[in-house]
């Protein structure tokens, strides 16, 4: 029988807007709650503690002087002003029932090769383009967050090695799933390839129809620029569609994955992260969709009413297929986590149960996600039914006529 899988908890106290925030991790976890909660800093905090080596590694070899200690990697990490972020002796930071100070997460010493096991997509993602191709991680200021250097130099990396030479870059049949290309062609794509073009000494990326001229970065919808850097974050990930994870990552962070996308894009990058759990990797997510809770509350009734993958391939619209079938059956035996971040009592909240019975609103509402969707539902149910004087209208020319009019709520 193999060994039962742990799942860390990361506990802080303290550190910038967050005064207590406890959170255990799943194989899928979910971050809510308002903007300036501290979702961010937890998440970017959980890339630091596990990385640290890789982290001060990647900034000594970028020119960055860390001699300074903590102070000097809480803004070289955070970003510019964020050095007063940690107060020593009040700040507190446990990962995996270790306490972890300053010092530990500045090491001395480190391996010239110190790999990361956590692979960052920032909500930011879009700035990581420059003229349509991704900046190199030199092009920032030292000011600027870890995260979106390091994601940017990922994806620069992984163009200059030759991706979308000679083939367009999406549709790739050896990139993705088939039923993922035909998800992210019916949410995002449409019949436009994403190729890559060299006019002059310069590159970029551009999208092209059949027969047509190619469209520059800047002239596409907000959600094709939005989700193009996703795309190539999760084409690192997922080498092959028919490979497993990329060694040595074993986490990923997904930061706002509905920013500038229709629902229906949602959904392509939600199956998506169906496939990264079935390879294996543990997806953290910060949210500001209902959609995402959503499927989470979806796959959480599936999973207590032992419904078969056929329940989850129906929400995507998916027929079965051995690789469809694979990745529900896989996903419907993973755990889920989803907190709450309550920016007034500056501390977190379990709500993964998601039950709408609960006595605690941050959980019968969904972390507010339906807070204005059944108020909006109670101010229309409870409109007085109109009188017989004030349902008269006067139209010129024509006789009185009384409307009846019936008010029901959505709900």
């Amino acid at each position: 029988m193999s060994a039962k899988r742990k799942f860390p908890k990361l506990v802080i106290s303290n550190l910038g807007p967050i005064r207590r925030a406890e959170v255990e991790f799943g194989d899928l976890t979910v971050l809510v709650g308002p903007q300036a909660s501290g979702k961010s800093i937890l998440l970017q905090m959980l890339k630091l503690v596990t990385d640290y080596r890789s982290v001060a590694a990647t900034l000594r070899k970028q020119g960055y002087a860390l001699n300074g200690g903590g102070v000097v990697l809480l803004e070289a990490f955070f970003g510019e002003g964020m050095d007063n972020l940690w107060k020593d002796g009040v700040t507190k930071v446990n990962w995996k029932g270790e306490n972890m100070t300053l010092s530990d997460l500045t090491p001395g010493k480190i391996h010239a090769k110190s790999p990361a096991s956590l692979f960052y997509i920032p909500a930011h993602r879009v700035l990581t383009f420059k003229n349509g191709w991704p900046r190199h991680f030199g092009d920032y200021s030292a000011g600027d967050p870890y995260v979106v250097e390091d994601f940017s130099e990922q994806l620069r990396l992984m163009m200059e090695s030759g991706l979308g030479r000679g083939e367009a870059i999406f549709p790739q049949a050896g990139r993705l799933t088939e039923a993922t290309r035909t998800l992210l062609k019916r949410g995002i794509f449409g019949d436009f390839a994403l190729k890559q073009e060299q006019g002059g000494l310069r590159k970029r990326l551009v999208l092209q129809r059949k027969g047509e001229k190619a469209l520059p970065f800047m002239v596409w919808s907000a959600g094709q620029r939005e989700f193009t850097p996703l795309l190539l974050g999760l084409y690192h990930l997922m080498p092959s569609a028919g490979a497993g994870k990329r060694k040595p990552i074993d986490w990923v962070v997904l930061e706002e994955p509905e920013m500038g996308l229709h629902p229906r894009a949602i959904e392509s990058v939600l199956w998506l992260v169906m496939e990264l759990m079935e390879r294996g990797y543990r997806v953290c997510i910060s949210t500001h969709s209902p959609h995402v809770l959503d499927l989470v509350w979806a796959l959480r009734v599936f999973k207590d009413r032992k419904s078969s993958h056929e329940s989850l391939l129906e929400l995507f619209h998916l027929d079965p297929s051995v690789k469809t079938t694979k990745v529900a059956e896989s996903v419907l035996q993973k755990r889920l986590k989803v907190h709450y971040f309550d920016r007034e009592a500056l501390a977190t909240v379990d709500i993964s149960r998601l039950d709408p019975n609960s006595s605690a609103e941050e959980e019968n509402s969904w972390g507010g996600f339906t807070t204005f969707s059944s108020h909006a539902a109670d101010v229309v149910a409870n409109l007085e039914q109109p009188t017989h004087e004030n349902s008269k209208r006067d139209i010129p020319g024509e006789p009185d006529v009384t409307a009846e009019l019936d008010f029901q709520s959505p709900a």
